[in-house]
């Protein structure tokens, strides 16, 4: 396969790596890591949301690499990834149910992976705690499982290069999405509005909920029917409209940061 052939599909790779990037475990993790960061190494804080997704996006690499190598020697039967492939949209629906919950309740993004993680690296700060809590991230079972497909599908397509390339894009768009928004904490943090910050997570907290719902309602449906599967262009624009919506939340909280300092 062709990098030029294979364009429309790495763009809607890219927008699902932001779309991943803007999970509310992804920005949980990012937030605490800036908070704590920002005391104990105030010169990295900007920098935790890239270096969460340098880690995060290592381990994808590495899973995608594995499976690519693993799928000329053993191939799981369809059953076996049939009932995997259950287990992203259960993780999807109690993530948003988790943070509607904290939402109405006045609080902020609640974390599902976040919990999973050794007590001592829940605690940690530094550069090298974001790295690490993002390769830990990247072992939960949806990220581990859903790498580990495109290991196979990329390799049944032309090979170890596709299956990186396809590992990398989706890195790459992650990162973008991950380090404007440790970069975005780490600025409204410095000012010490409190408020600010916890209000920007409940503007962002709804969309995000409707997100999941609706892409684990657009995923049953495909799956208990294929008449519901979307063509790329569409998924990808409505990728695209998602990551305009969410650029205008973050733009709207510069403008509040903006008329503060004023």
């Amino acid at each position: 396969m062709s990098v030029e052939a294979g364009l429309p599909a790495l763009a809607l790779i890219f927008l699902l790596g932001m779309r991943h990037g803007l999970e509310p475990d992804h920005l949980a993790a990012v937030d605490g890591l800036t908070l704590r960061s920002q005391a104990a190494s105030p010169r990295w804080a900007p920098w935790m949301g890239a270096l969460f997704a340098l880690g995060h996006g290592v381990t994808v690499l590495a899973i995608v690499a594995v499976a690519a190598l693993a799928s000329a020697q053993f191939t799981p039967s369809p059953t076996v990834f049939g009932w995997l492939e259950w287990l992203p949209i259960a993780l999807l629906l109690l993530i948003a149910g988790m943070n509607a919950r904290s939402l109405l309740a006045g609080a902020q993004l609640a974390e599902v992976r976040g919990r999973l993680l050794p007590r001592w690296l829940r605690s940690a700060s530094g550069p090298l705690a974001a790295i690490l809590v993002g390769m830990l991230f990247a072992l939960v079972f949806d990220t581990a499982l859903q790498a580990a497909a495109w290991g196979y599908a990329a390799v049944a397509l032309g090979g170890m290069q596709p299956a990186l390339l396809t590992g990398l894009v989706f890195a790459v768009g992650m990162g973008v999405t991950d380090t404007f928004d440790g970069w975005i904490t780490a600025k409204v943090m410095r000012t010490g509005q409190i408020d600010l910050v916890r209000a920007f997570r409940r503007r962002l907290g709804w969309p995000i909920v409707a997100i999941c719902v609706a892409m684990a309602a657009y995923m049953v449906a495909s799956k208990l029917d294929s008449a519901w599967s979307l063509p790329e262009s569409w998924t990808a624009a409505l990728g695209a409209a998602m990551v305009l919506l969410m650029a205008a939340l973050y733009g709207w909280t510069l403008l509040g940061l903006r008329r503060v300092r004023a």
